[in-house]
């Protein structure tokens, strides 16, 4: 119910700013409010995409060590999972 929550309120809010790009008034704050967000979001996701290659270039020559998993890891697999629609937990 919570993630609902959340989705409703953030697609709201791009909305929003959308609508004020309607308007002559606002529309290049509203047009750089959102250019800013997809480039972060873009710079965000390449920058985990590279460090990920990075940390598992050498893994097909070397399998028994593996690196770590952190925080950057499991976002990546969260974001996968979202993408594709895939279950947590298969029964």
């Amino acid at each position: 119910m919570r993630d609902k929550v959340g989705a409703w309120a953030i697609f709201l809010a791009c909305l929003l700013l959308l609508s004020f790009a309607a308007t002559t008034h606002y529309s290049k704050t509203a047009d750089l409010a959102l250019i800013s967000l997809r480039l972060a979001l873009l710079a965000v996701l390449s920058i985990l995409v590279v460090r990920e290659r990075w940390r598992h270039r050498d893994d097909r020559q070397q399998s028994a060590n593996h690196p770590n998993s952190d925080a950057g890891d499991t976002i990546l697999q969260r974001f996968r999972r979202w993408y594709y629609d895939e279950q947590t937990h298969l029964r």
